[in-house]
């Protein structure tokens, strides 16, 4: 049976307030904030992942001799010990500002039980024995950076730990003589222990923690055309309230990646700390995918007659365009046309407060097919205009979009090899093949969205988003998006935590949260 995985609550934003992070040369666009309520999440699974690796300490048998009064010397030995619970009763983690994490554990439990014989001359008598260790302190003080690939990396930078009373039952024959050196016995486990804790306690930072820390994409693929990349542009800074963890968030053209001509702003994170982790995205991120996509030539588009609609009632041909456009049907008669759109620059996305919006530039070239040749003739030249809605949305694990439209095209002519013609006359048409072929089109791109930067296994769900504009000296839009549940599969991902119980509640409805600064913003 599958066990239930665990809730985290989550906010995706882009919300410049209070805390500016980044600031400088090389800005994030991709902010990750872990408050103290994730880090609670992290130390129970990191508990229960230690619980097993202590459980495991190898206890090596024991052996010595000792002088008993009138029977001289008598050897000994404690063979077959085995650790049958190693129990965390406190454990705590403390954020050191500017330094790293520290872990406390306290007042834990071992219990140990194993064989004993003891030999006197060609006497050998035997029996077993239970021990019990309390009061088993660790402290751990994990350092966070990052490695020259851009990923986070963490480490132990010291360990420390004691061990407090350890209690001793011995059954069998002549347990009573074997009583008389349980200290040596005891004195001898607690050095082992001692020992062995903060090595095993190294062994899990580097087999469990570091590998999963690797896990977060440097770069991912987004299709044949674009990638983003996701590597650190700094260490994770620690604060008294959480981590900040700050990502590049850029998109880059597969077949060649230049540098973007703009910088990312930087990003001021809000002292708000009551959900588990933030996330924060730039306009940055959306912005230098524009850019990529508009470089490779994926926003221009060809539209030609056989696009129309069979129930369009104009469609490109100089029969149906020659009522608005008169000389066409003279100059071109029974011809077909072929519209070619592209945007003068790749067109940004603007955040403010409900919204987010594009304001594109569009170039639109007609052509005349001549009949019985592969020239075309250009016709005229014009210039569009319009306002674009942008729907930003989240999935388990990737930023999704759509565009529609704010408001018509609004049309200039630019340049005509047919003499002046009016433009107003063909806006209802270009209108109708933006909203019923372009817009299509987009959107089934944007649909596809491009992933977070997400550990293995990791998942969001049930999810709020937002849109603000906050004005900073550069007057930097950004959309602030609240997620308020992320889940990872502990089941698949971290099998010991199986038999866990935790329960949470789901909710799979989307919340647009209606603050008073987004109401003032719809308005």
């Amino acid at each position: 049976m599958m066990a239930r995985p665990y809730c985290v609550v989550v906010a995706l934003l882009l919300l410049a307030e209070v805390f500016r992070l980044g600031e400088g040369a090389s800005n994030p666009g991709f902010v990750v904030r872990i408050t103290r309520k994730g880090l609670e999440y992290a130390r129970q699974y990191g508990m229960a992942t230690l619980k097993k690796e202590l459980s495991t300490i190898n206890v090596p048998d024991l052996s010595g001799s000792f002088e008993v009064g009138w029977m001289g010397s008598v050897s000994y030995e404690f063979k077959s010990l085995r650790i049958h619970s190693f129990q965390i009763r406190n454990s705590d983690l403390s954020l050191l500002p500017g330094r790293g994490v520290r872990a406390s554990l306290s007042n834990n439990y071992v219990s140990i039980s194993g064989n004993w014989k003891v030999k006197k001359a060609f006497i050998t008598l035997q029996g077993t024995f239970d021990l019990s260790v309390d009061g088993v302190s660790i402290s751990i003080y994990l350092n966070l950076g990052e490695d020259g690939s851009g990923r986070p990396t963490a480490s132990v930078a010291h360990c420390s730990n004691s061990v407090g009373h350890v209690s001793i039952h011995i059954s069998g024959n002549l347990s009573w003589l074997l009583n008389l050196f349980h200290k040596r016995i005891e004195n001898k486990l607690k050095d082992i222990l001692k020992q062995e804790i903060c090595e095993i306690v190294r062994t899990s930072t580097s087999s469990h923690l570091e590998p999963y820390l690797r896990t977060l994409p440097v770069t991912l693929m987004i299709d044949q055309v674009a990638g983003i990349d996701y590597s650190l542009v700094g260490a994770p800074q620690v604060t008294s309230q959480g981590l900040d963890t700050p990502f590049k968030g850029e998109f880059f053209g597969r077949s060649q990646r230049s540098p973007v001509p703009f910088d990312a702003p930087p990003i001021r994170l809000p002292q708000q700390h009551d959900l588990m982790a933030y996330f924060a995205v730039s306009q940055y991120v959306f912005n230098t995918a524009s850019r990529v996509y508009h470089q490779a030539g994926h926003m221009n588009f060809t539209i030609r007659n056989e696009d129309s609609p069979l129930d369009f009632p104009i469609h490109l041909h100089t029969k149906s365009l020659g009522a608005v456009i008169p000389q066409l049907a003279r100059l071109y008669p029974n011809t077909e046309l072929e519209l070619e759109m592209s945007p003068e620059s790749a067109p940004f996305l603007m955040f403010t407060p409900g919204n987010v919006t594009c304001l594109p530039v569009m170039n639109i070239q007609a052509f005349a097919l001549l009949p019985n040749s592969s020239n075309r003739k250009p016709l005229f030249q014009l210039r569009a205009r319009t306002d674009i809605s942008a729907t930003i949305s989240v999935s388990s694990s990737r930023v999704l979009g759509s565009l529609t439209p704010g408001s018509k095209l609004k049309l200039e002519l630019k340049h005509s090899n047919i003499g002046f013609f009016n433009v107003q006359l063909l806006e209802s048409i270009f209108n109708y093949y933006a909203s019923y072929i372009i817009y299509p089109s987009l959107n089934a791109k944007f649909e596809k969205g491009f992933p977070l930067p997400l550990p293995r296994d990791t998942y969001l769900n049930s999810l709020e988003l937002q849109a603000h504009k906050v004005a900073h000296m550069c007057y930097s839009h950004y959309l602030h998006i609240i997620m308020r549940h992320m889940a990872t599969d502990m089941a698949k991902l971290h099998p010991i935590l199986k038999d866990e119980r935790h329960e949470c509640q789901r909710k799979s409805t989307w919340e647009l949260d209606r603050s008073p600064q987004a109401k003032s913003g719809d308005q």
